[in-house]
């Protein structure tokens, strides 16, 4: 005995397949815009993690050596090493990171951003300006801290920054008794 299926019937089932389609849609794109969510709160948390790490490998450096790294790669080369390995930046496809150096906070270069300033003073050199062509430096210093090249808007509220760019991770920096913190500046 065969089933004879009638017109409605067929209009009943492709009716239910496309609501089916269209529900597991906008499932998924729920579900892909939680799983971006949680993959940058982890990039986030690593970020924080690695710029920690080269911040008190720096300050290692200095009691061992009396003085600042001139690259990066002294951290790892020196013996004992400060640092177990050299750190990708997580947020940059190739892994640099910015650099700051002793001259840009003596210079009152590096400001603490702050959210609803009342003043409209100009804008300090962004870090690394001043030196780099094509992100080369010509000219190199001490290195007091890293920060990140990234533009985008973090979730998490780290040192007021409007930007992962805004995150620094330097050094207690000390200079003939004299210690030298971060200015606070516009945003």
């Amino acid at each position: 005995m065969a089933q004879i299926m009638m017109n409605g019937e067929k209009g009943y089932i492709l009716t239910a397949t496309i609501v089916m389609v269209v529900i597991l849609s906008v499932s998924m794109a729920m579900l892909t815009e939680k799983w971006t969510y949680v993959m940058k709160r982890e990039k986030e948390n690593e970020l924080l993690f690695r710029g920690q790490q080269y911040a008190d490998a720096i300050r290692r450096f200095y009691l061992m050596h009396k003085r600042y790294p001139f690259k990066l790669e002294e951290l790892v080369e020196t013996y004992p090493r400060c640092i177990r390995r050299l750190y990708r930046e997580p947020f940059s496809k190739d892994g640099q990171w910015g650099i700051i150096y002793l001259s840009d906070l003596a210079s009152g270069k590096v400001y603490r951003k702050q959210k609803n300033a009342k003043n409209n003073k100009p804008q300090p050199v962004r870090i690394g300006e001043i030196y780099s062509v094509k992100t080369e430096p010509l000219m190199t210093g001490q290195i007091v801290g890293v920060y990140s090249k990234c533009k985008e808007v973090p979730y998490r509220d780290f040192m007021k920054g409007e930007t992962y760019e805004d995150w620094k991770f330097i050094a207690p920096v000390t200079t003939r008794s004299k210690t030298i913190k971060l200015q606070k500046g516009n945003p």
